[in-house]
């Protein structure tokens, strides 16, 4: 067992129990009296911290079923560490049928219902909506950097900032102000328990966005059922259709330009992802060709 984490459980006054992983945050299952509770160690700065302990505060407040923070947090040992309820239930099917895809757009739908509830919190920090990163003349620069070790990679993200860019000058972006978004929207980040939602987890991509970003990993080219069925309960205007998929390549850019500059190439995810594409995405449909 990790020794940082007996220390913070002896700080709480919890017994730790087995790791629960986490992908950036870390987590294990702590017991209080009868109570089960989950020990996270932030990978945050304190500012990020904030602004995630303060968010689901909010979300809390307005009912919905999330892990927000009854002690802490307290920084020792180079990180910060907080204690929250265990959510019971089990998580969605990652494989979806179309209907069950629908039902997911259906509850990410009501749920930004009341996110546009929350307006104080503004921008995370190191976070952009798409418009920032599409106009930063700087992913130019770092493309020509990685173009020596990655060209076939180079290549296709030019050619995929091209059509981004072009559709969202044609969308007045300054119209649509925004909302928080939860950024991964996905089964395996939702609880169930007798057919009932228990619990929404992983708040770590959480920021400020048009609120068809979150239609990103939720989506990701591929679960169009779900845009559908989040259509049906909050329509969408032609504009937000018209931004999904530069929004969702934006992102893809922005994540392979930091690959670049750290020198490391991901796995592939990103670059499978950015040549996925699916009926909904009309004339962005058009594959590439290198």
């Amino acid at each position: 067992m990790d020794q940082s984490a007996r220390q913070a459980a002896r700080e709480f006054g919890v017994e730790l129990h087995e790791p629960l992983g986490g992908r950036l945050n870390l987590h294990w299952l702590a017991l209080r009296r009868s109570e089960r509770l989950v020990l996270r160690r932030w990978a945050s700065q304190w500012a990020d911290v904030q602004y995630e302990q303060h968010l689901l505060a909010r979300v809390a407040a307005l009912g919905w079923p999330v892990a927000a923070i009854v002690d802490g947090p307290l920084s020792f040992g180079g990180a910060y560490w907080s204690l929250a309820p265990f959510l019971e239930g089990e998580p969605g099917p990652r494989e979806r049928t179309p209907e069950q895809q629908r039902q997911l757009g259906h509850l990410l739908a009501e749920f930004h219902i009341s996110l546009a509830q929350i307006s104080e919190l503004g921008q995370r920090a190191g976070w952009r909506r798409c418009e920032a990163i599409l106009s930063d003349r700087a992913i130019e620069r770092t493309l020509d950097s990685g173009e020596s070790r990655w060209p076939n990679e180079v290549r296709a993200l030019r050619w995929h900032l091209e059509r981004a860019r072009t559709r969202v000058t044609a969308v007045d972006l300054g119209k649509w102000p925004g909302i928080i978004v939860h950024g991964d929207f996905t089964p395996w980040n939702l609880r169930f328990r007798d057919g009932r939602l228990s619990g929404i987890l992983d708040f770590e991509l959480a920021h400020w966005d048009h609120r068809v970003g979150d239609f990103a990993l939720a989506w990701r080219g591929k679960y169009d059922d779900v845009i559908l069925g989040y259509d049906e309960v909050a329509p969408l205007a032609p504009e937000e259709w018209a931004l999904i998929t530069p929004l969702w390549w934006a992102g893809l850019i922005d994540g392979a330009c930091r690959c670049i500059r750290d020198n490391a190439w991901d796995d592939g995810w990103l670059m499978a992802k950015l040549l996925q594409r699916s009926p909904l995405m009309g004339p962005d449909a058009e594959p590439f060709r290198a």
